[in-house]
């Protein structure tokens, strides 16, 4: 090994963010002065307390360049080769940011069709603490284009959607850092010290179940946890594969007891803080374009904490980050029934999400309310995902994409027994398949009763008998319900409550 080397994500075939500067970092020996060239420039640095960074400055687009780094003595070299300067997006989140492009629907007509010459992907590892295979983990994580189609197979289906149509659009190479775990909350991907308030409670919680043990008993437990379990789920898909009708009970009474997902512990990835310290941490400040975010399924225990949840994980990103204005693209929450479709915990993180994108500069927001399926809390159809995150990267970041943003309230008037509402992103007016239902209405008792709905171009005007005096509007306040509402551009009008 050198005098220094740089951070695991610099690889062959990377690519770096265009138009900003470009950050490379790194370890090595104090003291080491390091040069780096790339595309004609030249910069310099030496580590201090065991750490170095070359800034280059902000750069076109092209590709097939090379990064040769070097120390002030010229006896150790680098050079990382095939680097492409483009766009650099992470696509962070749990399950349905994860689920990979050989499961979704077309996943596996796309890996053996798709001509695809301008995108690569990088995943951080999945590792969640630093145990004997951890650094190696890092090493051998490489970048991969999707010529490559054993990696490409495993790649995020929502990311590959969104890099491929932007790489198209724009006519440049689009990198995407898959940074994701299943089944994870957002608490698990912030910094403790950024967790106040409501949110307090997922670090509160864990430190409660923790006390008193050691590290080591923690981790043993959660090793004994994880043979447990893989058990369960191999009976389990022995369960569901069987014939014959199946329920829940019947599958704990055929499995036993589900244990997932285990008891708290530091390698456990749905612990809070976990995976900022073991994967995010891992790829900062590396150059980024922006973020996509597709979570929220977990968060649905605690939904009246996920506005500030959410809020202080970009806050603790981007200040991470060192960018106030990194662009990050929430994907809001699609219809599902979890077994309670009349229930709200859903309709409640979709809320928070949209309070989010109003209230927090530089975000945006994907309405995915008809990409759900009603018993699938993983929707297997992807490619609409990823093309309406890359529709508001393209609208947000690079100059517009008409038909970007859904239908959103923008105002209401009370009109005695009527209430009219009004609409952003309605241009053109509204497309409705079938009737218009999905629309309530409450009095002074605050009781909620479904209205009817008249839609007129960009407007849309509710009234009941029952009602004198309305008080209360709300639109598709359910974990799931049939969506029969659209713009022009065929995005669903974004379930929301407003209260006079």
């Amino acid at each position: 090994m050198g005098k220094f080397q740089t951070a695991p994500i610099f690889t062959n075939g990377m690519v770096l963010q265009r138009s900003r500067n470009i950050c490379i970092f790194g370890t090595g020996d104090e003291g080491t002065e390091i040069i780096g060239e790339l595309c004609g420039f030249r910069s310099t640095c030496v580590v201090k307390d065991g750490k170095w960074k070359i800034v280059f400055p902000p750069m076109g687009a092209c590709r097939f360049v090379i990064l040769k780094l070097y120390d002030a003595d010229n006896d150790y070299v680098l050079r990382i080769e095939n680097v492409a300067i483009g766009e650099v997006w992470l696509a962070g989140g749990q399950s349905n940011m994860e689920f990979e492009l050989c499961n979704c629907k077309g996943g596996k007509e796309a890996l053996e069709n798709d001509d695809t010459k301008d995108v690569r992907f990088y995943y951080v590892p999945k590792k969640t603490i630093y145990d004997d295979d951890y650094e190696e983990s890092m090493q051998n994580a490489k970048w991969a284009d999707f010529s490559d189609k054993e990696s490409a197979a495993h790649w995020s289906a929502v990311g590959y959607y969104f890099a491929k149509e932007m790489s198209q659009y724009l006519d440049v190479t689009v990198g995407v850092i898959g940074c994701n775990w299943g089944g994870t909350s957002a608490s698990c991907w912030i910094q403790r010290e950024y967790a106040t308030g409501d949110t307090k409670v997922y670090f509160d919680d864990y430190d409660a179940a923790i006390e008193g043990k050691d590290a080591s008993q923690l981790i043993a437990d959660y090793r004994e946890y994880e043979k447990y379990q893989q058990e369960w789920w191999k009976k389990s898909s022995e369960y569901y594969s069987s014939e014959g009708e199946h329920t829940w009970e019947g599958c704990l009474e055929y499995c036993g007891e589900d244990r997932y997902p285990g008891p708290p512990a530091p390698c456990n990835p749905t612990s809070p803080g976990i995976l900022y310290e073991s994967m995010v941490s891992r790829v900062l400040p590396y150059t980024l374009g922006g973020v996509i975010w597709y979570q929220g399924e977990t968060d649905e225990s605690h939904p009246d904490a996920y506005y500030t949840l959410l809020t202080q994980l970009i806050r603790n990103w981007r200040e991470a980050w060192g960018d106030d204005e990194m662009p990050f693209i929430i994907g809001q929450l699609p219809m599902y029934a979890g077994g309670n479709p009349d229930g709200d915990s859903w309709s409640r993180i979709r809320e928070a999400q949209m309070r989010v994108y109003n209230t927090i500069k530089n975000t945006g927001i994907v309405v995915l309310l008809d990409c759900g399926e009603r018993d699938n809390i993983h929707p297997v159809d992807k490619q609409p995902v990823g093309h309406r995150f890359a529709m508001q990267a393209l609208d947000m970041v690079y100059g517009g994409c008409d038909g970007a943003f859904a239908p959103t309230l923008k105002s209401v008037i009370w009109r005695g027994d009527m209430v009219e509402l009004q609409f952003a992103n309605a241009r053109g007016g509204f497309k409705v398949k079938g009737e218009p239902e999905g629309f309530e209405m409450c009095g002074e008792d605050g009781v909620y009763i479904p209205v009817y709905a008249d839609v007129s171009g960009e407007r849309i005007f509710l009234s009941d008998d029952s009602i004198e005096h309305p008080c209360g509007v709300r639109y598709l306040w359910k974990n799931y319900a049939d969506i029969h509402i659209f713009s022009g551009f065929g995005l669903p009008l974004a379930p929301f409550r407003i209260k006079k």
